[in-house]
């Protein structure tokens, strides 16, 4: 089955490159404006991709900006305001676009190009594709270690950074140059000012590298101990005395495997899926955030609130998935916490206290970010303006 699947994917990989090879002989017959490609996975729009295209068409119309995005995505209607800039994500016109584009913008590696590991090796070998300005606005914080985005391997022109320590890291640990790299903060986190909280329970992990087989998934220690955390009586009485609801996100890879959580039976339980449920808008209305790896208690420290670390397999997590980065999280901006038991004591305790933060927490958040305000996709914009001598 697995092998099967391996032959499919070669033979998209091979399709799209015979469309790429098309589309560039039609592109000869179009000008080469400056035209800006943005987008995220090419499935979606709810990260900083959306906030920065959107900024972008809002106050920058005279840029020819468009949004890719596939056609049946649940996230399309959040484009459609400026339907006339959207393009279908792998469409003959995105492939044409690619070639006439002067400035390729993602929040993940090559994230406009039809598939990740074929658009570095078109980038390697065609220096049409490689002159053009290749900017990567990051989808979080970077914190784990993570060998690919070694600046040897990206060779972005430029890669935005959300904290000074995490700029370091890049320059320091990815051989990034000073002048590939810039620290803004992250678009999305110009929409994170404006919240008004909800009495709820974030409960967002990330996903594992080890679990890619279907069959494996079920029966795995990530499911066994996410359904038991779910089905935990104290839990239960915590969030009843309390008068909490907990909604349980699962990281975006993750999300294939939700059917694993559907005997979970709990009024004050949500089981959430991206369909219906947006990320940003879930970090900005629940009180409290619990998750395990995952960069996304970076926006939840940016907004001031308290999180909670769920790392029952810190050392299979270490060896297999992401090595330790610059960032500790045992004397970071939460308490860790190794057992069910002691994550739900630690639960009660800060419902008990009204959600409020520690000062060593409260201190800790407050050196981490270098801008705190509404000017994010701004200064993103003026470091790809510089880029680009626009």
């Amino acid at each position: 089955m697995r092998h099967e699947h391996m032959i499919q994917f070669r033979l998209a990989q091979v399709w799209a490159l015979c469309k790429l090879a098309l589309a560039y002989i039609i592109s000869l017959f179009y000008k080469r404006g400056s035209i800006w490609l943005v987008c995220e996975r090419g499935v979606d729009a709810r990260d900083n991709g959306y906030w920065f295209f959107r900024y972008l068409r809002t106050h920058y119309p005279e840029i020819k900006a468009y949004y890719l995005i596939t056609k049946n995505s649940p996230d399309r209607e959040r484009v459609q305001t400026f339907a006339d800039y959207v393009i279908d994500f792998r469409s003959m016109r995105h492939y044409v676009m690619l070639w006439r584009a002067s400035v390729l913008i993602s929040t993940h590696i090559q994230g406009y190009f039809p598939f990740v590991g074929l658009g570095l090796w078109v980038k390697k070998k065609f220096k049409p594709y490689r002159d053009k300005k290749h900017i990567s606005l990051k989808h979080g914080i970077t914190c784990n270690y993570t060998p690919f985005l070694d600046y040897k391997n990206t060779q972005l022109d430029l890669i935005i950074s959300g904290v000074k320590m995490e700029y370091d890291n890049f320059v320091n640990k990815y051989h990034y140059p000073q002048n590939k790299i810039c620290l803004t903060g992250l678009c999305r986190y110009d929409n994170l000012n404006q919240n008004e909280c909800k009495r709820q329970i974030l409960l967002m992990p990330t996903w594992r590298e080890w679990l890619y087989k279907k069959e494996e998934v079920a029966e795995s220690e990530y499911v066994c101990r996410y359904v038991s955390l779910l089905s935990d009586s104290l839990l239960h009485q915590i969030l009843e005395e309390y008068d909490f609801t907990l909604v349980f996100y699962p990281h975006h890879e993750m999300q294939h495997y939700l059917y694993c959580f559907q005997n979970v039976r709990a009024s004050r339980i949500v089981i959430a899926d991206k369909k219906n449920y947006d990320v940003q808008q879930l970090l900005k209305e629940s009180k409290v955030l619990i998750t395990d790896y995952s960069s996304v208690f970076f926006d939840v420290a940016y907004m001031s609130k308290p999180i909670l670390f769920y790392q029952f397999d810190k050392e299979r997590f270490r060896k297999e998935h992401y090595e330790e980065g610059w960032y500790s999280y045992e004397d970071g901006v939460g308490p860790v916490l190794y057992d069910q038991k002691s994550l739900l004591e630690s639960l009660s305790m800060l419902l008990k206290n009204e959600c409020i933060l520690e000062p060593k927490y409260t201190d800790y958040s407050k050196q981490l970010f270098a801008y705190r305000d509404a000017n994010n996709c701004e200064r993103v914009f003026n470091a790809i303006k510089k880029l680009c001598n626009f």
